[in-house]
């Protein structure tokens, strides 16, 4: 087995999104009247979570965002490679093969498999690019985080849906996948990728980026969502970096928030916010999360110190 490498400081605040500056807190500025009413009417309504930093929820926390926001969350991208090109998509370009964890580069699945355990992390999400794309990686990958770390360990695998079928998932699901996070923003809020993986797996989740003018199609989607019985939905603020600013233009950008590279985009979270208090009044059986930018830097922080104590050391000389 190879040993993992140790990273430069930079590579990972790239990859993880942090800035070298502290920047600060999320709820100290920018918070416009819109957004403190809207606070003031979803914690009227029984809103969850921890408004100091923008992490809501209606209900309940995904099984798998519960170790991550506690600091023991990882993620393994399996390929920049996806066959969508979505106008939010925050991956640079050339998208190309490649692994790494947590803006670690490895060379084979052992390595990145080694350096998942080295960090004691309690959750792992498999994504890309489009991870399904190599498949076979995936399963052997899965196989090994079992045998490496045992059942006890949380692993999502985050899809567009496109290339599902009743028999990929089953082989996800006797490779050892716990849970499937799909983003059905990218084929335009279509729920048929989520009711054929209900078929095979209890654990499916849709995790969408929240496109302000999409809000009406995204209530929508809540709707079909309950009646199809998967149990959580997830907003992140839509936000602009280097990779996705030309396609966000028309788009104005808020100040950057938390030491993160990229920021959000005005109207996002107002609109997140709204869709929690429709869920909330109407009673939805459905939690909906929303993961703010401020959120993202605070999980990034927390990931990048665990990295920092887990990063092999350097031999003597």
């Amino acid at each position: 087995m190879t040993r993992p490498h140790a990273p430069s400081e930079a590579l990972q605040r790239y990859a993880l999104g942090l800035s070298r500056e502290r920047l600060p807190s999320p709820a100290a500025k920018d918070s416009g009247q819109r957004r403190a009413r809207l606070l003031r009417r979803l914690k009227a309504a029984g809103i969850k979570g921890w408004p100091e930093r923008l992490t809501l929820f209606t209900k309940s926390l995904p099984q798998g965002c519960r170790p991550c926001l506690r600091g023991q969350g990882s993620n393994l991208v399996m390929t920049l490679e996806c066959n969508r090109d979505c106008f939010f998509c925050f991956n640079p370009k050339p998208r190309v093969p490649g692994l790494s964890v947590h803006g670690r580069s490895v060379r084979t699945l052992d390595e990145g498999v080694a350096l998942i355990a080295s960090l004691g992390v309690r959750s792992v999400g498999i994504s890309g690019g489009e991870p399904l794309l190599e498949e076979r990686k995936v399963l052997a990958l899965v196989r090994a985080l079992r045998r490496r770390l045992g059942p006890s360990l949380r692993v999502d695998l985050y899809s567009n849906g496109d290339l599902f079928s009743i028999p990929v998932l089953k082989r996800l699901k006797a490779a050892g996948v716990s849970g499937l996070r799909l983003n059905l923003a990218a084929n335009g809020y279509d729920a048929a990728p989520a009711a054929m993986a209900l078929k095979v797996f209890r654990d499916v989740e849709v995790e969408i980026p929240m496109v302000p003018e999409h809000k009406a199609r995204v209530l929508a989607l809540l709707g079909r969502l309950e009646a199809l019985g998967c149990r959580h939905l997830i907003l992140h603020e839509l936000f602009a970096s280097a990779a996705n600013a030309l396609r966000m233009q028309g788009r104005r950008a808020l100040a950057r928030r938390a030491g993160l590279t990229w920021s959000g985009v005005a109207g996002s979270e107002e609109a997140a916010l709204e869709v929690l208090l429709a869920a909330l009044r109407q009673g939805r059986r459905l939690s909906v999360y929303y993961c703010s930018t401020g959120t993202q830097g605070w999980i990034s922080e927390r990931a990048l110190a665990r990295a920092r104590a887990g990063a092999p050391k350097a031999p003597k000389a």
